[in-house]
Protein backbone atom coordinates (compact mmCIF):
# COMPACT_ATOMS: atom_id res chain seq x y z
CA UNK A 1 0.00 0.00 0.00
CA UNK A 2 0.97 3.90 -0.88
CA UNK A 3 2.18 5.65 1.68
CA UNK A 4 0.34 8.63 -0.12
CA UNK A 5 -2.23 7.98 -2.34
CA UNK A 6 -3.53 10.59 -5.37
CA UNK A 7 -6.70 11.63 -5.11
CA UNK A 8 -9.36 13.88 -6.51
CA UNK A 9 -8.61 16.26 -3.62
CA UNK A 10 -5.18 17.19 -5.05
CA UNK A 11 -5.81 18.01 -8.43
CA UNK A 12 -5.38 21.47 -9.58
CA UNK A 13 -7.47 20.68 -12.46
CA UNK A 14 -4.29 21.42 -14.85
CA UNK A 15 -3.46 18.49 -16.37
CA UNK A 16 0.72 18.91 -16.72
CA UNK A 17 0.92 20.10 -12.84
CA UNK A 18 -1.47 17.11 -11.59
CA UNK A 19 1.25 14.83 -13.58
CA UNK A 20 4.05 16.13 -12.01
CA UNK A 21 2.19 16.19 -8.27
CA UNK A 22 1.42 12.56 -9.17
CA UNK A 23 5.42 11.70 -9.82
CA UNK A 24 6.47 13.93 -6.53
CA UNK A 25 4.32 11.36 -5.03
CA UNK A 26 5.80 8.56 -6.11
CA UNK A 27 9.14 9.62 -5.66
CA UNK A 28 7.85 10.02 -1.75
CA UNK A 29 6.26 6.89 -1.80
CA UNK A 30 9.97 5.14 -3.32
CA UNK A 31 11.51 6.94 -0.18
CA UNK A 32 9.21 5.89 2.55
CA UNK A 33 9.57 1.98 0.76
CA UNK A 34 13.17 2.36 0.91
CA UNK A 35 12.98 3.68 4.63
CA UNK A 36 10.45 1.14 5.66
CA UNK A 37 13.15 -1.93 4.45
CA UNK A 38 16.34 -0.09 5.96
CA UNK A 39 17.69 0.25 2.62
CA UNK A 40 21.45 1.24 2.04
CA UNK A 41 22.65 5.05 2.07
CA UNK A 42 23.23 4.85 -0.97
CA UNK A 43 20.22 3.98 -2.70
CA UNK A 44 18.60 6.49 -0.27
CA UNK A 45 21.07 9.05 -0.88
CA UNK A 46 19.79 8.36 -5.19
CA UNK A 47 16.28 8.85 -3.79
CA UNK A 48 16.71 12.29 -1.81
CA UNK A 49 18.47 13.44 -4.60
CA UNK A 50 16.07 12.90 -7.35
CA UNK A 51 13.45 13.88 -4.76
CA UNK A 52 15.53 17.34 -4.92
CA UNK A 53 16.28 17.73 -8.20
CA UNK A 54 12.91 16.85 -9.71
CA UNK A 55 11.01 18.91 -6.91
CA UNK A 56 13.24 22.20 -8.11
CA UNK A 57 12.18 21.19 -12.10
CA UNK A 58 8.13 21.19 -10.81
CA UNK A 59 8.60 24.40 -8.70
CA UNK A 60 10.22 26.22 -11.72
CA UNK A 61 7.44 25.22 -13.62
CA UNK A 62 4.95 26.53 -11.48
CA UNK A 63 6.98 29.60 -10.55
CA UNK A 64 7.61 30.25 -14.60
CA UNK A 65 3.93 30.92 -15.29
CA UNK A 66 3.29 32.86 -12.20
CA UNK A 67 6.03 35.24 -13.47
CA UNK A 68 4.66 35.30 -16.95
CA UNK A 69 1.21 36.08 -15.76
CA UNK A 70 1.85 38.40 -12.87
CA UNK A 71 0.29 35.82 -10.18
CA UNK A 72 -0.12 38.31 -7.22
CA UNK A 73 0.41 35.51 -4.63
CA UNK A 74 3.66 34.40 -6.90
CA UNK A 75 6.46 35.73 -3.15
CA UNK A 76 4.72 34.15 -0.76
CA UNK A 77 4.42 30.61 -2.98
CA UNK A 78 7.97 30.71 -4.21
CA UNK A 79 8.86 31.29 0.02
CA UNK A 80 7.23 28.34 0.70
CA UNK A 81 8.72 26.16 -2.88
CA UNK A 82 12.43 27.42 -1.23
CA UNK A 83 11.55 26.66 2.18
CA UNK A 84 11.03 22.76 1.41
CA UNK A 85 14.33 22.63 -0.95
CA UNK A 86 16.16 23.77 1.70
CA UNK A 87 14.80 21.12 4.30
CA UNK A 88 15.07 18.69 1.39
CA UNK A 89 19.18 19.49 0.71
CA UNK A 90 19.84 19.69 4.43
CA UNK A 91 18.70 16.29 4.81
CA UNK A 92 20.31 15.16 1.53
CA UNK A 93 23.33 16.99 2.95
CA UNK A 94 23.27 14.88 5.95
CA UNK A 95 22.42 11.57 4.19
CA UNK A 96 25.33 12.13 2.50
CA UNK A 97 27.82 12.75 5.27
CA UNK A 98 26.15 10.27 7.29
CA UNK A 99 25.04 11.96 9.72
CA UNK A 100 20.97 11.83 10.05
CA UNK A 101 19.33 8.35 10.64
CA UNK A 102 16.06 8.97 8.21
CA UNK A 103 13.15 7.99 10.17
CA UNK A 104 9.21 8.02 9.35
CA UNK A 105 9.54 11.97 10.85
CA UNK A 106 10.84 12.59 7.65
CA UNK A 107 8.76 10.69 5.38
CA UNK A 108 6.06 12.36 7.13
CA UNK A 109 7.19 15.71 7.09
CA UNK A 110 7.74 15.57 2.85
CA UNK A 111 3.80 13.68 2.82
CA UNK A 112 2.29 16.35 4.81
CA UNK A 113 4.18 18.97 3.18
CA UNK A 114 3.15 17.95 0.04
CA UNK A 115 -0.26 17.17 0.54
CA UNK A 116 -0.72 20.65 2.44
CA UNK A 117 1.28 22.57 0.13
CA UNK A 118 -0.92 21.03 -2.91
CA UNK A 119 -4.09 21.21 -1.23
CA UNK A 120 -3.52 24.48 0.22
CA UNK A 121 -1.15 27.14 -1.97
CA UNK A 122 -1.32 25.10 -5.14
CA UNK A 123 -5.15 25.32 -5.35
CA UNK A 124 -5.23 28.68 -5.26
CA UNK A 125 -3.37 29.63 -8.45
CA UNK A 126 -5.88 26.73 -10.41
CA UNK A 127 -8.70 29.72 -11.39
CA UNK A 128 -5.41 32.08 -12.36
CA UNK A 129 -3.70 29.33 -14.58
CA UNK A 130 -6.80 28.11 -16.31
CA UNK A 131 -7.55 31.80 -16.96
CA UNK A 132 -4.20 32.29 -18.50
CA UNK A 133 -4.53 29.09 -20.73
CA UNK A 134 -2.43 26.33 -18.69
CA UNK A 135 -3.51 23.40 -19.14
Amino acid sequence: MAFLNWTDSLSVKINSIDEQHKKLIGLINSFYEQVSHRTNDENISILIKGMREYTQMHFNYEERYMRQFNYPDYIIHKKEHDMFISKVAAVEEKVNKGTVILSFEITSFLKDWIKNHIQGSDKKYTEFFIKNGIK
